[in-house]
C-alpha cells in the first residue's frame, strides 16, 4: 500500500459521504491513471432510480467521458468497498489496470450480500486481468458501511 492509495482511498471515501447525503448506499469510487483523477462517483441507485448507477460504473462512465474513450488502460480505480459482479464485470470491460479496495463485503456483516458474488469472492476461480489490493483504510470504510443510515 502507497501514499497515494491512501490518499486516493480518502477522496474515493468523500465520494462515498456524498452518496449519503444524498439517501443513496455509502459506495465511492475514484479512478487516476497517471497521477490524476480522472473520473469519481459514488452509489446513485436510489437517487437516480437506476440499478447500475453503482460508484464504481458511475466513477468509470465520467472518466471515460473525460478521456473520450471507452477503455481506461493504465488506470487505477479505488473503491470503498469490495465490488460486486456487475462492478467487477465493468472494470473487465474498462480493460483498468488496478483496483484498489477499501473494505471487503465479510468486513461489514449484514450490510452486504457475499452470496450474489464480488471480486475477492471469485478471484480463486477466475483470472483477472488487473491487479487487485485490498485493505486499503479497510477500517474507515467499513464503519462507513456500518454506520446507521
Amino acid at each position: 500500500m502507497s501514499n497515494d492509495d491512501v490518499a486516493y482511498m480518502r477522496v474515493a471515501l468523500e465520494e462515498a459521504r456524498k452518496a449519503i447525503e444524498e439517501g443513496n448506499p455509502p459506495f465511492g469510487a475514484v479512478v487516476t491513471r497517471d497521477g490524476e483523477i480522472v473520473g469519481g462517483g459514488h452509489n446513485r441507485m436510489q437517487s437516480e432510480h437506476d440499478p447500475t448507477a453503482h460508484g464504481e460504473v458511475v466513477a468509470i462512465r465520467a472518466a471515460c467521458r473525460a478521456l473520450g474513450t471507452v477503455t481506461l488502460e493504465g488506470a487505477t480505480v479505488y473503491t470503498t468497498c469490495e465490488p460486486c459482479l456487475m462492478c467487477t464485470g465493468a472494470l473487465i470491460a474498462a480493460k483498468v489496470a488496478r483496483v484498489v479496495i477499501g473494505a471487503a463485503w465479510a468486513d461489514a456483516p449484514g450490510a452486504f450480500h457475499p452470496e450474489r458474488g464480488s471480486l475477492l469472492g471469485m478471484a480463486p476461480h477466475v483470472r483477472y486481468p488487473f491487479e487487485h489490493v485490498a485493505g486499503v483504510l479497510r477500517e474507515e470504510c467499513a464503519r462507513l458501511y456500518a454506520a446507521p443510515a
